[in-house]
């Protein structure tokens, strides 16, 4: 048995690469950088390297098409943003192996910030209050009128890329031309979202045909970025809003595959309310196995068109911890020139703080991918370090779709043109 795996630079690439190992696969996997600590598993038979995702998209997708013709593959799974380019080519990639995964349009509408309030709203499921600007003059004449904390995101994005929480009503509109500067969003004016206090709680999904098969609920107590991001440290916990919300935006969408959502918790309140959707696996599979729920075991019985039933509930309270990027929040808040420095030593306090913590990269049979990890890292020390040090892992591994939808209109274009020179 054969699984082919495009695999970016995370910790998911690689649980997911080891797991199938487990479960007695051959995996090949293709990535678009040689910083891929996952390429060095031992659980990794074969490894191609594509071009960039972001830079090269067609040619990415390209060399996946090309090896599946190739090789005799049981599967092909994409992890995080892949999937989402990937999800074009769906009946392709079907024609050579198989392949989960809903359509590339409703996968990007259920990414798409901009659609979260009309989709929310349809399935019954609480969001802040938000604008979506039709051109940055406007977006700036709100911020003047506003007195309150605001959240600016993109429309599309991936790991709070882009996203600025603004707690001084007076730097709103200086924030929010910086980001539509640095990001050249003049086209697609960030939203403007309402700042909501509290933890932030997350979930991962495996759903078919609508109905949730497994689920693992957890809440970030440290994210990189600090205001809000990939959560570094995290603890499974007992929410069931945030199942009853998931269960209905899953039967609006009538979702099979993984499928995964962030919600702010108002600590004055309780309640949830939605803040972005993820259509794909996402980090907490990793907690999720160590809480006693094999979302990845039940997958690979999916695809094999085995029927599964609902997974065992999750043990709360265990915890996970991402120990490199865990280091990474430390250093951020010690640095962080708006913290006092008692406020830094209290983070240092909580950080140096040992609790029973499961970790989500480290195995004794499995220890290259943290040397080649850790090399990186010391190699890149101070790019990391700087105010845009996260972007240099994230740089290969999100998706530009509206690039992508430009290329293939202007693809089409030029097929159509070649077409009608050789019709009599």
């Amino acid at each position: 048995m054969k699984a082919l795996v495009t695999t970016p630079a995370s910790p998911t690439s690689l649980f997911v690469v080891r797991r199938l190992k487990e479960l007695g696969y051959k995996v090949t996997v293709v990535d678009s950088h040689s910083r891929s600590f996952v390429s060095y598993s031992n659980a990794v038979d074969k490894r191609l390297l594509a071009p960039s995702l972001l830079y090269d998209p067609q040619g990415f997708a390209q060399t996946v098409v090309d090896e599946l013709k190739r090789g005799d593959y049981s599967f092909y799974f994409p992890v995080l943003e892949c999937g989402f380019l990937m999800s074009y080519y769906r009946d392709i990639i079907r024609q050579y192996t198989k392949m989960i995964s809903m359509s590339f349009e409703e996968i990007t509408y259920a990414h798409n910030k901009g659609a979260m309030r009309e989709y929310a709203k349809a399935a019954g499921v609480r969001t802040p209050l938000t604008a979506a600007p039709d051109s940055v003059q406007s977006a700036c004449k709100l911020l003047e009128e506003l007195d309150a904390p605001v959240v600016i995101k993109p429309r599309i994005a991936c790991n709070a890329h882009g996203q600025k929480i603004v707690r001084d009503p007076k730097q709103a509109v200086w924030e929010y031309r910086k980001i539509v500067q640095k990001y050249k969003l003049e086209e697609q004016p960030p939203l403007i979202q309402q700042y909501i206090k509290g933890p932030l709680i997350c979930t991962v999904n495996l759903a078919v045909d609508g109905e949730i098969k497994g689920n693992v609920v957890f809440q970030a107590l440290r994210t990189v970025p600090t205001s809000g991001g990939t959560s570094s440290y995290r603890i499974t916990v007992d929410a069931p809003e945030a199942e009853l919300f998931d269960a209905r935006l899953i039967k609006h969408f009538n979702w099979t595959g993984f499928i995964s959502f962030d919600y702010m918790q108002d600590e004055a309140t309780g309640q949830l309310y939605l803040i972005d959707c993820n259509p794909r696996i996402a980090p907490g599979v990793i907690l999720g196995h160590f809480a006693g729920v094999d979302l990845m075991g039940a997958f690979v019985d999916l695809i094999n068109g085995k029927e599964i039933q609902r997974l065992p509930k999750q043990k709360n309270g265990v915890r996970c911890k991402l120990q490199f990027l865990d280091l990474g929040w430390l250093l951020y808040s010690l640095t962080d020139s708006t913290l006092s420095g008692k406020e830094k030593w209290q983070r240092f306090r909580e950080w140096a703080k040992r609790e029973p913590t499961h970790l989500d990269m480290e195995d004794i049979r499995d220890m290259k991918p943290w040397f080649a990890l850790w090399a990186f890292l010391l190699r890149n020390l101070g790019k990391l370090l700087s105010p845009e040090g996260g972007e240099i892992f994230l740089e290969h591994f999100l998706f530009d779709e509206e690039k992508f939808r430009k290329e293939v209109v202007q693809v089409e274009a030029a097929l159509a043109a070649e077409r009608s020179l050789v019709q009599p």
